[in-house]
């Protein structure tokens, strides 16, 4: 529990970084920006993942997986809608694609983790730890 809820902090504070990262160098290169995104990316999954981790694990949340009908669909969608955002971001835009990115991928940090039972939350956690 204590660890994925340390660890959200870490998604929180990568999101922060990453944005404003951008936001003290917008003309950077596309190394810059693909790194930029990416942890912009990360951050948001982590960060809500984690926190669905350890209100699973405090028994805020009920342990069983959330089932959504078409979740794989679901998370094929968001996946193609992050990389539409990430190919307009790299392709020149701005603060919008980095912001509409943390969003979406807070989302899906929530959803892909909710769709985990609470017993398997360790691995997520390990998972989520991982990058």
């Amino acid at each position: 529990q204590t660890v994925a809820a340390f660890h959200s902090l870490v998604g929180l504070a990568a999101m922060i970084t990453s944005i404003g990262s951008h936001m003290m160098h917008p003309s950077a290169g596309t190394m810059h920006l693909t790194a930029s995104l990416l942890g912009d990316f990360i951050g948001g999954v982590t960060l809500t993942g984690s926190l669905v981790a350890f209100a699973k694990l405090n028994g805020n949340m009920g342990s069983a997986p959330m089932n959504l009908p078409n979740k794989n669909l679901i998370n094929a969608g968001m996946l193609a809608a992050q990389v539409g955002l990430g190919a307009s971001f790299l392709a020149g835009g701005g603060m919008t694609e980095l912001v509409a990115t943390a969003a979406l991928s807070s989302a899906m940090g929530v959803h892909l983790v909710g769709s985990v039972g609470g017993g398997d939350m360790p691995c997520c956690i390990t998972v989520l730890n991982s990058y």
